[in-house]
């Protein structure tokens, strides 16, 4: 390889890395699944767009022990960018205050209905009026919707929060006293638990009219933004509320103009097989198959391997790399601004098989910051190859972890590092290779191969490593 060539490769890496200076575009859409590879979405380009990122908690509503700390929105999307991240989860919570993972009182501000009274709710606050939305909660979710498509940011808006009411690991008020939808905390004599089993009765017609009010809410105001994802429920619902939600959100946006891909992230709460039958766009797995060696995904849905319904607090380098070379999208449950309230005694942040004592409840913990390096590096290259072109083939390397379009291109995951078989029997002519450190980002060049037969690829350095080969140009 001559010294031009050399540079060349040099420059182009690093320029992709993040930390480094990136040409910031915005995020353009509305995302429709891709027509020729299911696992991506597509603006309409036929460009296959990989989404990863970090979400935390209170990215939408400032949330803690009053007085609430105000998030810093500014700095979070900052450090989303410096990392090449290019998706979050925009967190909504219904209730007004409580939470099952801590006895603190914490607070969610804005809340979504104006507080008007006469008479105070269990909170101590004013109580709702669900006929009046917080014009400061939409205008909020409108504007960092806006910032985040401005910075080529796409955003899941969840529409709503499945620990908003009762979960059976609640140690102290119980979060449906929070709520809106009980009768204790609202102005219209609306009861939204009539069996009394502390969550809204979701097959309760009048709790569906107010869900749809709602919804039709959120569609006003973001649905002519392109950044625009769903994502039906966090880790609560079921089978039947969840598809009318599904159903319901397609039909309002057509009414209204734009279509927006819509998400469940069940996370047993409904089976896989339910999700996947499902009318929805997206799909977030769970179980430890997904943790530890994500299986390669087949397409009928596209994945979008999340950290949350995996760990919960947790994640590693080998995971991002794992997920993104089969085939899912990925995201990272942040602990960038740490989850409020003391933990309840079974709540553990810390210590848990695999892990030595410490607390993943805080943004500077050593865990964090090289997954979100690893989630821009996996961009960086879903960016430079033909995405929509490349399908994972655990067969074409002896790692089992391959991405590949088997004529021009191959992302390889070395988990152990040493050296491993890449099969380029079906493809012809000369192959540029690259070395990857998972962690660091950093590149090795590997010279030219020639393609026809399986080789073998012995790591440049110790530990794992992501070798990409592409072919040349004639």
């Amino acid at each position: 390889m001559n010294r031009r060539n050399f540079l060349k490769i040099v420059t182009a890496a690093a320029a992709c890395r993040p930390g480094k200076a990136q040409i910031v575009r915005p995020a353009t859409g509305p995302l429709r699944v891709h027509p020729q590879n299911a696992r991506y979405f597509t603006d309409g380009s036929g460009k296959a767009i990989f989404l990863t990122g970090a979400h935390t908690w209170a990215n939408l509503q400032d949330t803690g022990v009053a007085p609430v700390p105000i998030f810093d929105w500014q700095a979070y999307l900052a450090m989303m960018q410096s990392h090449n991240h290019n998706f979050m989860r925009l967190w909504g919570w219904q209730q007004s205050a409580w939470a099952p993972w801590t006895p603190d009182k914490i607070l969610f501000e804005p809340t979504l209905y104006v507080r008007t009274g006469p008479g105070n709710a269990l909170d101590g606050g004013l109580k709702f009026d669900l006929q009046k939305f917080n014009m400061i909660y939409f205008d909020r979710m409108r504007a960092r919707v806006s910032e985040c498509r401005d910075r080529g940011i796409y955003c899941a808006v969840q529409l709503f929060q499945g620990f908003s009411y009762n979960r059976p690991h609640s140690c102290g008020q119980r979060t449906w006293s929070g709520h809106p939808y009980n009768a204790l905390n609202n102005i219209n004599g609306f009861n939204g638990d009539r069996n009394g089993d502390g969550q809204p009765d979701l097959d309760d017609p009048q709790v569906r009219a107010e869900q749809t009010a709602y919804m039709q809410k959120i569609v006003d105001t973001v649905n002519d933004l392109d950044n625009v994802l769903y994502e039906v429920v966090n880790e609560g619902g079921g089978k039947d509320w969840d598809w009318w939600v599904v159903d319901t959100m397609h039909k309002l946006e057509t009414e209204k103009g734009k279509r927006h891909p819509v998400g469940l992230t069940g996370a047993g709460v409904e089976r896989m097989e339910e999700m996947m039958a499902s009318p929805a766009e997206w799909v977030s797995p769970f179980g430890h198959k997904f943790q530890f060696d994500p299986p390669a995904w087949e397409g009928k849905k596209v994945s979008v391997n999340d950290t949350d319904h995996l760990w919960g607090h947790g994640g590693t380098v080998a995971w991002a790399w794992k997920s993104f070379v089969r085939g899912h999208n990925t995201l990272l449950m942040d602990s960038w601004d740490p989850i409020a309230g003391a933990p309840c005694p079974e709540v553990n942040w810390g210590a848990r098989p695999g892990y030595p004592l410490r607390n993943l409840n805080r943004r500077d913990d050593w865990t964090w910051e090289p997954v979100r390096k690893a989630l821009g590096f996996t961009r960086s290259y879903a960016l430079r190859m033909n995405l929509a072109s490349m399908t994972p083939q655990d067969d074409l390397s002896s790692t089992t972890y391959c991405l590949a379009n088997p004529e021009r291109e191959f992302l390889v995951y070395f988990p152990e590092g040493d050296r491993a078989d890449v099969d380029l029997s079906r493809a012809q002519g000369q192959f540029r290779a690259e070395w990857t450190h998972p962690e660091e980002g950093t590149i090795t060049p590997g010279g030219s191969v020639t393609a026809g037969k399986q080789l073998t690829f012995a790591t440049p350095f110790p530990g794992a490593s992501v070798l990409y080969l592409k072919k040349e140009s004639v």
